[in-house]
């Protein structure tokens, strides 16, 4: 009587009396085996939550990889020319906004937060070149809020002048004029001869 021919594989020994092929069997469980590794590949390196960060134009915060559960750590703030950062909230609306706390929120799912921004508060300081105000060499510095106007200034004496208005970088600048300026800047009094 002719032996069978065998062939060698994971399920040798363990098949041999079925009618199934050794060469199929040993085919499903390598490929059973090539499917868990690759799940627990793609599960390692998709995994999880992303935490993502809406500055609103302000610098780019990079995100965050996440489990369900987990505290998400709180990152630099963004930085936004005329703009002071205030935090983060959940939503763009502001009626279903909610501020994150980073000690106390967790992760539950794929989550963007968004910045939030106030008009930064400047100072704005005045060069009086040789004028007075109320008698001093000198101006008060002001505060203004950054894209709004500047509001009332400053209007200084200058024996044998007059005053002809603020000027900054070339602009003349009045209590109308919208602050565009994102930092403390000095305002230079203009003047013009004639004055008593």
């Amino acid at each position: 009587m002719k032996e069978k021919k065998q062939w060698f594989g994971f399920g040798r020994g363990i098949y041999n009396k079925t009618d199934v092929p050794v060469r199929i069997l040993d085919k499903l469980i390598l490929g059973a085996i090539v499917l868990i590794v690759v799940l627990i590949i793609w599960f390692a390196v998709h995994g999880g939550y992303t935490l993502r960060f809406d500055t609103g134009g302000g610098s780019e915060v990079a995100e965050q990889r996440l489990d369900y559960g987990d505290l998400a750590e709180e990152p630099e703030e963004p930085v936004k020319p005329g703009y002071a950062f205030c935090g983060w909230e959940t939503s763009q609306d502001p009626s279903l906004a909610e501020r994150w706390d980073f000690s106390v929120d967790q992760i539950e799912n794929d989550l963007t937060l968004y910045a939030v921004w106030e008009p930064a508060s400047i100072t704005v300081k005045f060069d009086l070149d040789g004028g007075t105000v109320d008698g001093a060499a000198y101006a008060a510095d002001k505060t203004v809020v950054y894209g709004e106007p500047y509001g009332e200034l400053p209007v200084p004496e200058k024996e044998g002048f007059v005053f002809d208005g603020w000027i900054y970088s070339g602009n003349v600048i009045g209590p109308d004029t919208q602050v565009t300026m994102t930092g403390e800047h000095v305002l230079t009094a203009r003047w013009v001869e004639g004055g008593a």
